[in-house]
């Protein structure tokens, strides 16, 4: 359950209620109930707070959505509280709005929307932007000390990221055997038509249009042919080169990799986006293990084994 708070888009992989939305039915629970559910070190959690996040559903709410309801509260007690404590800041409501807004431009959809299509309430998508929000300011905190990033790091990243980073325009021949590869650079090195060799001997989908596969990223492929790709001289036929599908003999006919002035700093950025993420995962992981969370035994169980969770009631 822990991952429904940790998502992230930007500085999050995509809105939390993506995952929230997702939630499995299992037993009910009877709408109507009152009281409290679970306290948070000390502080009491009601009936209310919890069913405000979940659709109506006529007299019964499922026991699953309604644990993980509560998680969903029961985080953010803890990460508000620890946010304040730990490094005073508070959100504001004016904060949330924004944030509220984020997330509306983010999926293009409106709130009635969102309720609609994820299975939410006004008060389940804005307690989700409540929560982006203190996860922003943690996170901000988290990182005030973090060093300068080294140039050594950077440049192994972009070496290990030039499959994704490159663009290749390329051509091949699939060979069943690597006698048959070895037969194909010849003919095709001693100058004869790549493309009509490609549309001669391929057993591949592309072998009738000559062998061409367009231009795309390196990492498109499957690695054996993506390394030859970035490793070809460009107009030169290479190989034969073994993959799972056979044997290729490839011919590059273009291929841009961009320098690494140019992509320095948004891999820095990417590198501080994931530090940052790691950061507040860490962070949040320890502040709700060492909470004081009971759980009331008809609405699940309190567990911090091997994440924070509240397990739902089994039948």
């Amino acid at each position: 359950m822990l991952n429904l708070i940790t998502e992230r888009r930007g500085t999050r992989v995509r809105p939390a209620f993506l995952a929230f939305a997702s939630l499995a039915a299992a037993l009910l629970v009877a709408c109507g109930s009152t009281g409290e559910v679970a306290t948070v070190d000390g502080e009491s959690i009601t009936f209310d707070e919890v069913s405000v996040l979940i659709p109506e559903a006529g007299d019964t709410v499922d026991v699953t959505r309604f644990a993980n309801s509560l998680m969903l509260v029961v985080a953010d007690r803890v990460m508000s509280s620890q946010a304040e404590q730990q490094f005073g800041v508070v959100r504001t409501e004016q904060e949330i709005d924004a944030k509220l807004g984020e997330l509306l431009l983010q999926t293009g959809l409106t709130a009635e929307q969102i309720y609609e299509t994820y299975g939410l309430t006004e008060a389940s998508l804005r307690l989700i932007a409540a929560q982006e929000v203190t996860a922003d300011q943690v996170t901000t905190e988290l990182v005030a000390d973090a060093g300068p990033i080294a140039e050594e790091e950077l440049m192994a990243i972009y070496e290990a990221s030039l499959g994704e980073l490159s663009q290749v325009c390329a051509a091949h021949i699939l060979l069943e055997t690597e006698e048959e590869g070895n037969a194909a650079y010849d003919r095709a090195v001693a100058g004869e038509d790549f493309a009509a060799l490609a549309m001669e001997l391929s057993t591949g989908p592309s072998g009738p249009n000559g062998g061409d596969l367009g231009c795309s990223s390196p990492a498109t492929y499957v690695a054996e042919f993506a390394a030859a790709t970035l490793e070809a001289e460009v107009g030169v036929p290479f190989g034969p080169v073994q993959s799972n599908f056979g044997w290729h003999v490839i011919l590059v006919n273009a291929r841009t990799v961009p320098a690494f002035e140019d992509v320095r700093e948004g891999l820095a950025e990417d590198l501080r986006l994931s530090d940052g993420n790691r950061r507040w995962v860490e962070w949040l992981t320890s502040v709700l293990t060492e909470a004081e969370v009971t759980v009331e035994p008809e609405y699940g169980t309190w567990t911090t084994d091997p994440s924070p969770n509240i397990i739902p009631p089994e039948s």
